[in-house]
């Protein structure tokens, strides 16, 4: 019986090892890449039991991340191995600062024709709580179903649900996400947006106008990453404003909201209110993004309990 159950896409990543135009490179990292699946490890390192539902393709990549996964503890046993559909692959350039840009070829991978009949509702049902990402309505429609139909039993069996929306704008236009979004916004029990998330869809300047926003879209509870020096918690309806310490050289960013959503629901599972499951999490992201990569740079508990607690970490 997992603690947290998340559903969506993980791809192959190949990842330019020099920072430039990519068209320039010519070496390439293969690295795993997925909101769902990266919460879903987050979780595990910090001490509780998570599992990922997906498809992947029947092929060489699906196997290194399902495999990958697995390894980490997560259980992958409703994890689709599809025979003649191909795993999704996409490529990240790679930008100073340890920001990147991403080239998606996700067309007819094995999970976008993931539809609600795959699901298995009493797995979900066992969980204390569910994560979504809005990537996975961006796939297609049947992805879209399978998300909201995963939303419909959660709430059904008393299982908190948590989104990310993860606005990706070559998957959608603004419109698109603005209109399939909206009601993942008002069902879920926390929502854990980026800035960067409500100035896609809605133009929100700030991060005021943004909580105001969310407040408007019917939610009650919320984790507002407003870059690299601010997060605000909406708890109840009460904001709360949570300053960040900067990290002076930042290895990788793209971790970061995956980072801080596990830190947040780790928080939320060991029963702390919602604003120091924030603190919780700002310190998991911290950790993350001084390594590369996603699933990989996720800190264990021990780890996060010695930066919290300004212990050193011996190397011999």
């Amino acid at each position: 019986m997992p603690d947290l159950v998340t559903l969506g896409e993980t791809s192959a990543v190949f990842v330019a090892r020099d920072v430039g135009r990519m068209r320039y490179c010519r070496d390439y990292t293969l690295r795993p890449g997925g909101a769902e699946a990266t919460v879903a490890v987050g979780v595990q390192r910090l001490g509780f039991g998570a599992a990922w539902m997906s498809a992947l393709g029947d092929d060489e990549m699906g196997h290194y991340l399902r495999g990958l996964v697995a390894a980490e503890g997560v259980d992958v046993s409703r994890v689709q191995m599809l025979a003649g559909c191909p795993t999704a692959v996409f490529l990240r350039e790679r930008l100073p600062g340890g920001d990147a840009r991403h080239f998606y070829y996700r067309k007819g991978s094995a999970f976008s024709s993931y539809g609600p009949e795959r699901l298995d509702e009493a797995f979900i049902a066992s969980a204390r709580r569910l994560h979504l990402t809005g990537i996975s309505p961006a796939l297609s429609p049947a992805c879209d179903a399978a998300c909201w139909r995963a939303v419909e039993i959660a709430r059904a069996h008393g299982v908190q649900v948590s989104f990310d929306p993860n606005v990706r704008l070559a998957l959608w236009t603004a419109a698109q996400a603005r209109a399939g979004l909206a009601r993942y916004f008002e069902a879920a029990d926390l929502v854990l947006p980026g800035l960067e998330d409500l100035q896609m869809l809605y133009g929100d300047a700030s991060a005021e106008a943004a909580l105001t926003r969310l407040q408007v879209l019917g939610c009650r509870n919320a984790v507002l990453k407003a870059g690299a020096h601010d997060v605000h918690v909406l708890h109840d309806g009460a904001p709360t404003r949570l300053p960040v310490a900067p990290v002076e050289q930042p290895v990788d960013l793209m971790g970061a909201g995956d980072a801080l959503a596990a830190g947040c629901l780790a928080g939320l599972l060991e029963d702390r209110d919602l604003v120091d499951a924030a603190r919780l999490g700002i310190a998991v992201a911290r950790l993350a993004i001084q390594l590369p990569g996603n699933i990989e740079a996720m800190p264990t508990r021990a780890e996060v309990d010695r930066a919290l607690g300004g212990l050193p970490s011996w190397k011999r």
